[in-house]
């Protein structure tokens, strides 16, 4: 589940509407926001109508996202206010990671097709890894495609270090290779199923691992 969803497609679950007014208030578990980070801009998990109410309001909060997404906020508004904290990433597959520090965070981004491949080719589909220390890590992998050769290219930006979260799309928790990418190649040591639709597949169930469906859901580790 995105909070900046706008579009379900039938599909998924909506942002209910007391989530997006502690969101657009800044009511805790909301509070202190100092990045937003998109991994694509597909309807369901960004718009960009949102964003800029959103960065109006909070003139703290730093965006990163592809470019294709900080172009569809840009069409938005011309607030340079806004406009000047979008920071945009623009790869080609196979290109080096993208690698930034914002607001002590370090960002390692690379560019990861989207699930169903080769289709959708055009989707600049980021895989983030934020590491806040050298013990606290997170990856979110937006729609990424469960092909182990989409990730044997980065083995030496996984093998660097652990990380300690994980968010894959739910389907990688459904297959062997899809758990073998989290596991064994990008060393995830916990992850926790994303974007899992309103029918939860029964693989998913039977899985055994962690995943989120009901917003405003917990796990701890």
């Amino acid at each position: 589940m995105t909070l900046f969803l706008h579009n379900d497609f039938g599909f998924y679950q909506k942002v209910p509407e007391h989530l997006r007014e502690k969101m657009f208030k800044g009511i805790a578990p909301f509070n202190d926001i100092d990045v937003i980070v998109i991994s694509h801009a597909h309807e369901d998990h960004f718009s960009a109508e949102d964003i800029v109410t959103y960065l109006n309001q909070f003139p703290q909060v730093t965006l990163v996202g592809p470019s294709q997404a900080i172009a569809q906020i840009q069409a938005h508004t011309d607030n340079a206010s806004v406009t000047n904290r979008l920071l945009g990433v623009s790869m080609s597959f196979g290109d080096a990671p993208w690698q930034k520090t914002v607001k002590g965070i370090q960002f390692d981004a690379v560019r990861i097709p989207h699930a169903g491949w080769p289709r959708r080719a055009d989707v600049e589909n980021m895989v983030f890894r934020l590491a806040f220390d050298d013990t606290n890590s997170v990856i979110h992998m937006g729609d990424a495609d469960p092909l182990t050769s989409h990730y044997v290219p980065y083995n030496a930006l996984w093998d660097a270090s652990k990380t300690k979260l994980g968010f894959p799309p739910y389907w990688f928790l459904t297959s062997a290779e899809g758990r073998y990418i989290l596991n064994d190649i990008m060393h995830i040591e916990e992850t926790v199923g994303v974007h899992v639709p309103l029918n939860i597949p029964a693989l998913l169930e039977q899985s055994g691992k962690a995943f989120f469906n009901q917003p405003g859901s917990i796990k701890t580790f």
